[in-house]
């Protein structure tokens, strides 16, 4: 039998994490329309209706916001799990259906703020530990961290090619088109045998 004190204690304890996650839309919300750099700390607690106070209580810092409501948006866990022959193909469609299509409303708006260090250490903290630390879990073997390493580059030179020039030329291919070629050159990147010693080995086997 429940006691009372125990309900309390799970009232409380959904009621914390109402608050919390108020905050965490009130700041997505506001990051999106006005940029990181722009809001502070204060407006997001006045939009979500709660102290200040709670914001460093949750979150440590707005910082510590940021990283949670990016997280709270990524995609890439999910594209990691899954069948490792499927990879390379789930990778490309991230890239070409996401990346090179600017993200979401929260990441097009976050490059308004790119300079800013909070935004810098929260991408390369997340680079690090959500993309090229799982990728290289994933697909095992020799030297992994370096081959996800390459296909993180990958992903990221194409939305840097986006956000400089327009990627004019990638969007003239038909995007199916465009997640062939980058299967392919993603598959390579995640594979354990270097190019040379794959084409050798192809040789040796044809003649």
């Amino acid at each position: 039998m429940e006691r009372p004190e125990d309900g309390g204690c799970a009232g409380r304890a959904r009621d914390r994490e109402a608050t919390r996650q108020r905050i965490l839309d009130s700041a997505r919300e506001l990051f999106t329309s006005e940029g990181y750099a722009k809001v502070s700390s204060r407006r997001i607690a006045a939009h979500a209706g709660v102290n200040v106070a709670l914001i460093n209580r949750y979150f440590g810092a707005k910082r510590g916001l940021l990283a949670e409501v990016i997280a709270e948006e990524a995609a890439f866990p999910g594209i990691v799990e899954g069948d490792r022959e499927g990879l390379p193909r789930r990778l490309a469609e991230h890239v070409v259906h996401r990346t090179l299509a600017g993200g979401t409303p929260l990441a097009r708006a976050l490059e308004h703020s790119a300079g800013d260090p909070d935004l810098k250490s929260v991408h390369e903290e997340r680079l690090k530990n959500a993309v090229i630390g799982p990728l290289a879990e994933v697909i095992g073997g020799p030297e992994a961290r370096a081959r996800a390493s390459l296909v993180a580059s990958v992903i990221l030179g194409v939305g840097l090619v986006r956000r400089i020039e327009g990627a004019a030329s990638l969007n003239e291919l038909e995007p199916d088109r465009l997640v062939d070629h980058l299967t392919a050159v993603i598959g390579a990147c995640l594979s354990d045998a270097a190019p040379g010693r794959v084409r050798s080995g192809g040789g040796e086997g044809g003649g």
